[in-house]
């Protein structure tokens, strides 16, 4: 799989991000040089505590570096206030938890809606007919009236999937979404964020699994908050 373009989408420079814990201070991440291009597919791998959730949390606006500068296009994550940026991430960033994350008191269906009414970039007579589009393109059209609860883990991340997807994001972001599957159900996410890529969205898995025989771009490695490899899939 290769590459369409070659539009940069999304550039960390110089990222450091450090915590103080106790009065003593942690880096997380050191000096963090990626730049992503439109519609590549990307994994971002390591071991438990060598970053990556908080590469995710600066990628998406979730937390803020310590020092550097993250942008997104020509917009600079860190010089927007918390109110524009929420409403900015839901437009530009579609993002995938591993536990699913979807409220659990709200039909699938609602799920979505409830994403599209945040930002309210899909006009309203087109909502339900881009829901029961997106369900159809993750596989599950035939669950838009259950419950979470009701449906298999794999089902639940494919709705979780389709949320993402609700206000067309250019880019996104999985966080150990097949963490929790059987391989069977995480060869079928998988598929799917393959498909995504092709499709021309930008798709940046965070795992902790090196599974070479993914289709991946490129494959960053972290280790203790560095960046040790980038191997190209190509």
């Amino acid at each position: 799989m290769t590459i369409e373009t070659n539009e940069l989408i999304l550039s960390l420079q110089d990222v450091t991000k450090e915590f103080l814990s106790q009065e003593r201070k942690f880096t997380a991440l050191k000096n963090i040089n990626l730049f992503v291009q439109k519609g590549e597919y990307l994994a971002i791998t390591g071991k438990s505590g060598s970053g990556k959730s908080t590469l995710l949390n600066m990628i998406t606006g979730i937390d803020h570096p310590t020092s550097g500068s993250i942008k997104v296009r020509d917009v600079t994550i860190g010089q927007l206030n918390e109110s524009k940026l929420a409403k900015w991430r839901g437009k530009n960033i579609g993002i995938v938890f591993q536990f699913f994350q979807l409220i659990p008191t709200l039909t699938i269906r609602e799920n979505i809606l409830l994403a599209m009414e945040f930002v309210d970039v899909i006009p309203n007579p087109d909502r339900l007919k881009r829901v029961q589009d997106l369900l159809t393109q993750v596989g599950i059209a035939d669950q838009a009236d259950k419950m979470p609860a009701s449906l298999s883990g794999g089902e639940q991340q494919r709705a979780a999937i389709a949320r993402a997807l609700a206000n067309n994001p250019e880019i996104i972001v999985a966080d150990e979404p097949t963490g929790n599957l059987d391989s069977k159900t995480a060869d079928s996410i998988n598929s799917i964020f393959s498909s995504l890529a092709r499709s021309g969205k930008t798709v940046i898995v965070v795992t902790h699994e090196r599974n070479t025989a993914l289709k991946y771009h490129r494959i960053v490695n972290l280790v203790d908050g560095e960046i040790e490899v980038q191997n190209s899939q190509n």
